[in-house]
């Protein structure tokens, strides 16, 4: 089965204000590079007037963000676009915020059809509650809740995988 990751609106100017940004910050650059290493492609997105992304998750990811104005992804023409051409089965969601953007791009998602992984260390909000009753609504409509380390060896399935001892680098970094 095919992923994707949707990494959403992780801006300067938001992140700052992220209850516990230093450690959502750190799971989602591990979770870009272990994507990059099983070769998954890796979407970014910014939300108009908020600026730029967090350079070290743009250089991470080699790829450009696309820009959005809606909360949903899904709602965004380019990136329903690039869904399309990539036509993942399962798509992993990281970035800020859990109650806004993340929350609306994986309910739309699974009206899709999609299968939605998120990786509850790789997402956060201002307020630890915002985000509590964000993954419970995401997991009430059929979210797959997850860490990024769990994610990751479950699609690996096996120490025998090919790219395990990599993996295992950015684990243990």
């Amino acid at each position: 089965m095919s992923y994707l990751l949707l990494v959403i609106d992780v801006q300067e100017k938001l992140l700052k204000h992220i209850y516990g940004a230093d450690e959502v910050l750190r799971n989602i650059i591990k979770l870009i590079n272990a994507c990059r290493i099983l070769k998954i492609p890796i979407m970014l997105t910014e939300q108009i007037k908020l600026g730029d992304t967090v350079e070290d998750v743009r250089k991470t990811a080699g790829v450009e963000p696309i820009l959005k104005s809606s909360f949903s992804c899904v709602k965004c023409e380019p990136i329903r676009e690039s869904l399309e051409k990539i036509k993942p089965e399962k798509i992993i969601l990281a970035g800020i915020e859990a109650h806004i953007c993340i929350l609306q791009t994986a309910l739309d998602l699974l009206k899709l059809g999609y299968i939605v992984y998120i990786p509850l260390d790789c997402i956060g909000s201002r307020r630890p509650l915002d985000k509590e009753a964000a993954v419970q609504r995401m997991i009430a409509a059929g979210v797959i809740p997850s860490t990024w380390e769990s994610l990751v060896y479950e699609i690996l399935e096996s120490a025998e995988h090919e790219k395990f001892h990599e993996i295992l680098e950015i684990v243990k970094s």
